[in-house]
């Protein structure tokens, strides 16, 4: 009788294992086909998708070998999906630090509530004060995020890229020019140049290849050598 008890409890549990198993890979593509339709500016799907995924890794981060690690990076999506459509309203935190309020383990989250932050601000600025003060709070914003990141290749560059900018608006080098809803999700589009324009101003580098740059001679064909 113990035997077959046994029995029934192990198949109960690789019964419940394979469900698991189951709905974690359904779970995955739907993950998988939601990064699609974000990668393709289809925002309708991915946002249902990503709030099951939330409350199933919410579960799964009580378990200890699972962790924070999967709840963290669907949140990070989620509000990516959200900074794609400007609704940045949806990402920041209403409170002084923005950034601060996240926690230190999602780095991904805290780099797209930056931008965000710097967004936002970007929207509001219209004249030198407003300009600096959204350039301030986005310099900080990714500060945070670098505090908190061994390395951040993408906070780090743009850190860098508000530094400069300020010093230059700060002392006049520069116009506060960051005004201006941007006209979509990859910034302003480029405008085709007229007609008239001389393209023979413009100068087209190529690279030099292994050979070339051991005989260091920059787009010039090397010397045939001699058959026989």
């Amino acid at each position: 009788m113990k035997r077959i008890t046994g029995y029934l409890l192990g198949a109960a549990l690789l019964a419940l294992l394979g469900a698991v198993c189951l709905a974690a890979d359904r779970l995955d593509r739907e993950m998988a086909h939601a990064q699609q339709n974000l990668a393709t500016l289809n925002y309708d799907d991915p946002e249902a998708t990503f709030e099951t995924a939330e409350r199933y890794f919410e579960y799964g981060s009580r378990i200890p070998w699972v962790g924070n690690g999967p709840l963290n990076d669907v949140r990070a999506r989620k509000a990516a999906l959200y900074y794609w459509q400007q609704q940045y309203g949806a990402i920041v935190p209403q409170q002084t630090d923005p950034v601060g309020a996240i926690a230190p383990d999602n780095v991904e989250l805290q780099l797209v509530v930056a931008n965000a932050v710097y967004r936002t601000g970007q929207a509001q600025a219209k004249d030198r004060r407003t300009t600096l003060q959204a350039l301030d709070a986005g310099i900080n914003a990714y500060f945070t995020v670098l505090k908190n990141a061994k390395r951040h290749e993408d906070a780090a560059y743009n850190y860098e890229y508000l530094v400069r900018l300020r010093a230059d608006v700060d002392k006049g080098r520069r116009k506060p020019e960051l005004s201006g809803a941007l006209n979509g999700p990859l910034g302003r589009p480029g405008i085709v140049p007229p007609q008239d324009s001389n393209m023979g101003n413009f100068k087209i580098l190529v690279p030099l290849d292994s050979q070339e740059l051991k005989a260091g001679q920059a787009g010039k064909a090397l010397p045939k050598g001699r058959k026989g």
